[in-house]
C-alpha cells in the first residue's frame, strides 16, 4: 500500500494513518477513527512500520523519530 510519495513526503492515506495510529495505539483503534477496514488499516501499518515511520511495541504501534517529525511537520501544516 502506497503511503510515500517519490519525493518522501507521506500520502494523504499515509498521514492519517500515521496519525490515528500515534494517537490511538492500535490498528482497530485506528481503523474506527479513520473509517477504513481494519484490513486496510493493517496493510496500512505494515507500510509504515517497513518505511520507518512506526514501531510496533508489546502489540501498540508508537512513532519512531522520522515519524514523529512526519507528525510534527502535518500539524504546522
Amino acid at each position: 500500500m502506497p503511503c510515500v510519495k517519490p519525493d518522501g513526503s507521506l500520502t494523504v492515506l499515509g498521514r492519517l494513518g500515521l496519525a490515528a495510529l500515534a494517537a490511538r495505539g492500535t490498528e482497530e483503534a485506528a481503523a474506527e477513527d479513520i473509517g477504513l477496514p481494519l484490513y486496510r488499516v493493517r496493510m496500512l501499518s505494515r507500510a509504515l512500520c517497513d518505511e520507518g515511520f512506526l514501531e510496533e511495541r508489546e502489540g501498540r504501534f508508537i512513532p519512531t523519530g522520522l515519524g514523529q517529525e512526519k507528525l510534527d511537520l502535518s500539524a504546522s501544516r
